[in-house]
């Protein structure tokens, strides 16, 4: 492999310093957005004539924000990808014994006919050449029986190089994966980013186009059952002209400035799915009694039904003790706001009616 270079390791500490103060400042930026204004969306339901402002400035912090996460991670992925760069492909050594083997045999086979050409004559020129010969024969005898260890040798040197070119592909391979997930990610923290510039818009559109902020809810009468279930094929109904996302999703009583009308409540938890143009939820509660009054504060029942092509959904309710009702969803001022409206036939004691508006997790 090539030798890691004085450049390449002073490369590596200055990226490794440049990475280091990247995540300080993608550290910084994120505590910036998430702490810009923490109580945006609780107060959606009683700062309505601030919300708008307050929204546009979070949303360009949490720009911000993912602007950097998404350049941090493409600068690790093109780190990944250099390191994969530098690793070269390990040579492995070809096998020369037989090569070496047979230029010994024929060197011994030229000493062999010289020695036998000059013969052994008494001339003292000839005596030097033919010591000549016989010392090269030796030598030539010394190194066939080194090359005796040569296979050995060399089949060791090639497992080393094999193994070594083994590791070198894992590594190249997991680089490639690391530079590829980091891609992946900047490419989803791009997608985060907007989805959540998107998200504020909304926010802040909603605020701005919607009426005085609620004070009160007017009273309103119990909701009237639903159709039966034969009315209407589920084929034939139509989408309501509402958006679904105004109904479902998780719904909560917040836990100052709530609004409510009649019974009030001390918590309330809901959530509503949605699936083949119909709901499923879930509503738990639990109410403040008035002084002197004694029941049972908790609430909880289930609910299902078709949405229907009106803003006003109804839907048949179930509590835990098996009694009957209705349940009204109404979507509110804001698009994070939804009115709820029920009524069940339960025991006496039981809460029976309740009149709030909840705002979206």
């Amino acid at each position: 492999m090539r030798p890691v270079t004085a450049g390449l390791l002073l490369g590596g500490l200055a990226f490794a310093q440049s990475s280091l103060e990247s995540r300080e400042a993608l550290q910084e930026a994120y505590q910036n957005w998430r702490q810009t204004d923490p109580t945006l969306e609780r107060d959606a339901t009683s700062a309505v004539a601030t919300l708008g402002a307050r929204a546009d400035k979070v949303s360009a912090e949490g720009a911000k924000y993912f602007a950097l996460r998404k350049s941090y991670l493409e600068n690790l992925a093109k780190d990944a990808g250099r390191k994969a760069s530098g690793l070269e492909a390990v040579n492995i050594a070809p096998d020369a014994a037989n090569g070496i083997e047979g230029h010994l045999n024929a060197q011994r086979t030229i000493l062999e006919s010289g020695i036998q050409t000059i013969g052994r004559g008494p001339d003292r020129g000839i005596q030097q050449l033919l010591q000549a010969y016989e010392r090269e024969r030796a030598a030539l005898t010394a190194i066939s029986t080194a090359m005796k260890d040569s296979p050995a040798i060399q089949q060791a040197l090639v497992e080393g190089a094999t193994s070594a070119e083994l590791k070198r592909a894992q590594v190249l391979e997991s680089y490639q994966r690391l530079a590829a997930s980091f891609e992946q990610s900047a490419q989803l923290a791009e997608q985060a980013g907007a989805a959540w510039t998107n998200y504020y818009r909304a926010l802040s559109s909603a605020a701005r186009s919607a009426p005085a902020p609620v004070t009160s809810l007017a009273p309103v009468r119990p909701p009237s059952a639903p159709e039966p279930a034969t009315a209407a094929p589920a084929a034939a109904r139509s989408i309501p002209a509402i958006p679904l996302s105004r109904y479902v999703g998780s719904w909560n009583f917040p836990s100052a400035g709530g609004l409510y009308h009649g019974a009030q409540p001390q918590t309330v938890e809901m959530e509503v799915r949605e699936g083949n143009g119909r709901s499923s939820g879930v509503l738990s509660a639990r109410f403040k009694l008035p002084p002197g009054v004694a029941g049972d504060p908790l609430v909880k029942f289930s609910f299902e039904g078709p949405f229907e092509n009106s803003r006003t959904q109804k839907f048949v309710v179930t509590t835990s003790n098996g009694a009957r009702g209705v349940i009204e969803l109404i979507p509110g001022p804001a698009f994070n706001l939804l009115e709820v409206n029920f009524s069940t036939y339960d025991k006496p004691g039981m809460v029976r009616a309740g009149n709030f508006l909840l705002v979206k997790k």
